[in-house]
């Protein structure tokens, strides 16, 4: 049901306030009745008013000086103002509706023409509410198309991402599986020849050694991002997943010089995952992390888990702090050189490192996303310049159907 149209009257003289009350409450409008222009001021910010009947001449400021504030502290879009007085001159008309009013009326006024300027200005104030209100409707429109625009960018360049993993995973796992026996006959061939009483031999033989396990290492990454087989799940504490992987890197962290930090939000909720393969996703965001702070003065490590949402990760600076959401968040911060802008858009393809040739195979975080998305959550990276780098796992609480494993 509509709202009843309330017209605030401000007229000193109370007969013909009375009289304007009556004609307008015969009319079927409210009304709200004010002597002065401080009057005014009150009701307009404590009532909502459709339409002002103003007197030109109030005993404490004037009409035409009051009509600007009136309008200026409307909070309902367009207020009309009708604006009475005695003065009929074209110049008060004038100064008038310079002042803001939107219409004229001269004292004595005929009641019929009177009601006739209401509904003229009520036309035009319903008018402006359906033009504020069809923007309103199309600004909401453009920003709802703008953020299905992104969700469908987001979500076709998963489904691109995914297809590249799949496609590669396939040729990976055929090419892993050829090489892996003629090198095992290598590495077993070259340790039988230790030791060597030649020095340069027994050299030689070690260089032999030490690549085919380089090389054996890369297979064994490639197996792990090709491997598709289904999950086994288990109720785990995300404490207790962190505790796991900092039992593999603590050592090797304290020996690098590195300053470990871990801050986890209390009571958070356990996680139905793979165990394995997600300790395997956070410990290639701790080497990677531990590999970028290599010749860092003060090197720095802090790992923060907390429930949330799935959003970009902060940096370094920011704490773990007690927050609710559909996911936990696994965040992997450091305060290394950052990665280039045009390394972060390939991120997660294959091969892709910021590490010299020989260093890496580039394929940890390709692999922590493999297993991420397997379990429906996200990996998420946040880096600039001289500030450091942020890796983030989110993991949802309640897995979507059919990644229950």
């Amino acid at each position: 049901m509509r709202d009843p149209i309330r017209i605030m009257v401000v007229e000193d003289d109370p007969t013909i306030a009375s009289l304007i009350e009556l004609v307008l409450r015969g009319a079927g409008y409210q009304t709200l009745l004010a002597a002065t222009a401080a009057d005014a001021l009150t009701l307009i910010e404590t009532s909502d008013i459709d339409l002002v009947i103003l007197d030109w001449m109030l005993p404490d400021t004037p009409g035409v000086q009051i009509c600007t504030v009136l309008k200026g502290r409307s909070g309902r879009g367009f207020l009309p103002v009708l604006m009475l007085t005695a003065k009929g001159e074209v110049s008060d008309r004038i100064t008038a509706l310079d002042s803001g009013a939107d219409d004229y009326l001269t004292k004595p006024f005929y009641i019929e023409e009177l009601l006739a300027r209401v509904r003229a200005l009520l036309r035009i104030r319903a008018a402006e509410s359906e033009r504020d209100a069809a923007m309103a409707a199309l600004a909401a429109q453009n920003d709802a198309l703008r953020s299905a625009n992104e969700q469908l960018r987001s979500m076709q360049a998963q489904l691109v991402q995914n297809s590249k993993l799949v496609a590669l995973g396939e040729l990976v796992a055929g090419v892993a599986h050829e090489l892996n026996n003629p090198l095992a006959i290598i590495l077993g061939n070259a340790e039988l020849l230790l030791p060597q009483r030649n020095p340069d031999d027994q050299r030689s033989v070690e260089q032999i050694i030490e690549s085919a396990k380089r090389a054996r290492r890369v297979i064994q990454s490639l197996a792990t991002f090709a491997r598709r087989s289904s999950m086994i799940k288990e109720w785990t504490s995300p404490v207790d997943l962190i505790d796991r992987v900092l039992d593999l890197k603590r050592a090797a962290l304290r020996s690098a010089g590195i300053a470990l930090e871990v801050v986890c939000q209390p009571d958070l909720p356990l996680l139905r995952i793979d165990v394995p393969q997600i300790q395997q996703a956070l410990l290639n965001l701790l080497l990677n992390a531990e590999q970028a702070l290599s010749g860092v003065p003060a090197p720095h490590v802090r790992i923060g888990v907390s429930r949330g949402y799935a959003e970009p990760p902060p940096l370094l600076p920011a704490r773990a702090t007690e927050g609710d959401g559909p996911f936990v968040r696994f965040d992997v911060a450091d305060n290394g050189p950052g990665i280039p802008a045009h390394i972060i858009e390939r991120l997660f393809q294959p091969f892709v490192t910021t590490r010299s040739t020989g260093q890496g195979a580039g394929l940890g975080l390709a692999i922590a996303y493999g297993i991420v998305t397997q379990h429906g959550g996200q990996v998420l990276v946040s880096s600039q310049p001289d500030q450091g780098t942020t890796a983030r796992i989110a993991l949802p609480i309640n897995p979507p159907e059919g990644m229950d494993g």
